[in-house]
Order: C-alpha cells, then structure tokens, then sequence
C-alpha cells in the first residue's frame, strides 16, 4: 500500500515563484504517483495582494491539491488550520514545504524505505538557496542531527501526539522560527529527527525573493550554525528546467 502524503504549503505573494513551484509540483507528482499518495495543500490568505494571480495559478495546476484560506497574520495559526484540514485526507504522513521551495521527484526514492518504516520525524539536511541574478548557494547543516523545515516529513501519530499536549504542532501566534518551534514541541514528546540524506544532490531549491522572513543575505552571512558555499547555475537547471525561464 503506497504511503499517503500531504504537503501543505502556505502561501503568501511572490506568484512569480508560486508558478515556478506548482510547475515543478506537477513534475513531482507525475513521477511519484506510482510511489505515494500525494496531496498538495495549499492555504491562500484573503488579505494577499496577490490572491488573485496565487489563484489562478493554483487552477491550472495538474497535480492533486486542494486549497482553503487562513490569515497570514498569524502563521503558526495558518499553519495549525492546514494541518486540521488534511485530517479529512487521511494521510500517513504531512510533508513541510513553502511556496518559493522546488523539490525533485528522486527525493521520494530516499525516503520510501523509512516511510514504510514509519519513521515518525526525518527530512534531509541539505539544500540550495537560489536569489535571482545572484550564484546559488548550497547551505548544510553539519554540527547536529538536524533536518531542514523543506520536505521534513512528520507522521500523523508524532502530529496527534503534540496536539494533545498543545493543542497544535505550532504556538498560533508565532511568525518566525516556525520549523524550529515545532521540532522542539515534536522533542518534548519524544519524537527526535532523523536525517535521511546530508549530500549535495540538490532535492530541495529554496528560491529567495523580496519577501522572505529570512533573506538570502541574512543566511550566507550567518556562519553560526551552518556551512555553506557558492554552486554554479547549471547544476540547478540541468535538475530543474523550470528554473531556465527565471533566471536567463
């Protein structure tokens, strides 16, 4: 029986990279669909300038998803809302992704055994940071057993068991740290991080744009809690063609 995933992704302005991103979804879904059953999530808020365009790239998408609406004004209360919804989908697993985040479909291959496993809390601990006209950046972390929030993979039991305690995998008014906040309600209740992949393959782009709670600039100057170093255009593009139409 093939795995049940939710990717739930909050959205919020930046349609230029949201239509990169339901692009690349369509291409992931269509390579995984003999692996998993995939759901994407994505929560729209009615006060975005640009809910109009999010929409209308949202309806063209190919790939299974579903939407609702949430006030980007409390994100881990967004965050909360989607979670809840994808109850009615009965999944085994929901997947963390943002809307500015590009994820290859051979990432599936490398969680499937663990998947099967049903390993409550895993993801990977590496990725690219991509700001147009500007080099890629491959970022890892190096000194801890530590995933990145894009593609962390949470189980429904690790989910269930932190609401209980909660009352939500996030504090609903918190706006920044979200990924870190809920690691560490997940640790308060026993569920520790499990790094599946820690290479250079790039699995995850995270595109940086003008609306970011942490800016492009903001990671390769912090050189406390990661490494990382300059990559070259081509390796992204040759993986995501996508990226051949934004970043000529």
């Amino acid at each position: 029986m093939k795995p049940k995933i939710v990717i739930i992704i909050p959205c919020w302005g930046r349609s230029e990279v949201f239509d990169l991103v339901c692009s690349q979804m369509d291409l992931f879904h269509a390579e995984t669909e003999d692996k998993i059953d995939l759901t994407v999530l994505y929560i729209f808020s009615k006060e975005d300038k640009e809910l109009f365009e999010l929409e209308m790239i949202y309806n063209n998408a190919f790939h299974t998803c579903d939407m609702i609406y949430s006030s980007n004004r409390q994100l881990g209360k967004k965050l909360n809302d989607g979670i809840e919804y994808a109850a009615r989908f009965d999944y085994d697993y929901i997947m963390n992704f943002g809307s500015d985040d590009l994820i290859h479909p051979e990432l599936i291959d490398k969680y499937l055994p663990f998947l099967k496993a049903g390993v409550p809390l895993m993801g990977i601990s590496s990725l690219y940071f991509l700001k147009k006209n500007e080099d890629p950046v491959y970022f890892f972390y190096y000194n801890n057993p530590h995933v990145i929030g894009a593609g962390r993979m949470i189980h429904r039991s690790a989910i269930e068991s932190v609401t209980r305690t909660f009352g939500g995998l996030y504090d609903p008014d918190i706006c920044r740290g979200m990924d870190t906040h809920s690691a560490k309600r997940l640790a308060h209740c026993g569920y520790g991080q499990q790094v599946i992949y820690r290479g250079e393959f790039p699995y995850i782009v995270d595109i940086k744009s003008e609306v970011n709670i942490n800016s492009f600039e903001s990671i390769t100057s912090n050189k406390n809690q990661f490494r990382y170093r300059k990559a070259k255009m081509s390796l992204l593009e040759k993986q995501y063609p996508v990226l051949k139409s934004y970043n000529p």
